[in-house]
């Protein structure tokens, strides 16, 4: 249970991280940042929301029976789609949030599990660059 935790907070700073980088990055290099940085936040926001939903939903449904964990982890699943689409409707249709900051802030805790799950395991390009003898 304590390295779940770990990990949830570890991804939460990545995301964080990342999605501080890429405000710098606006500040110096965009002219109005402030719209970027405002779809920034909100992105990072409902991707932290939407992962700690995806914890707790799993989390129940394992010690649901197998029926029912099906139903509702699905119906979480498509909750969960949901609110990406409202977060994305609103950030379409408000002036003051940048469409592309919001997708950046909603992908960035995937490279942020990606790199750390992923791009970190030695055995994972032992595997990749290892030749088969067969």
């Amino acid at each position: 249970m304590e390295s779940m935790k770990r990990t949830q907070i570890n991804v939460i700073k990545g995301v964080l991280l990342i999605n501080s980088v890429a405000a710098i990055f606006s500040i110096f290099f965009l002219k109005a940042p402030m719209p970027i940085i405002v779809g920034l936040l909100f992105g990072a926001i409902m991707a932290i929301l939407n992962f700690r939903l995806l914890y707790l939903a799993l989390n129940k449904a394992v010690n649901l029976p197998p029926h029912k964990a099906q139903v509702y982890a699905s119906s979480k699943y498509f909750m969960r789609y949901l609110v990406t689409g409202i977060v994305l409707f609103v950030s379409i249709r408000a002036e003051h949030i940048n469409v592309l900051g919001t997708i950046f802030g909603l992908l960035s805790i995937k490279f942020v599990i990606l790199k750390t799950e992923l791009l970190n395991s030695k055995q994972f390009f032992m595997n990749i660059f290892k030749r088969r003898e067969e």
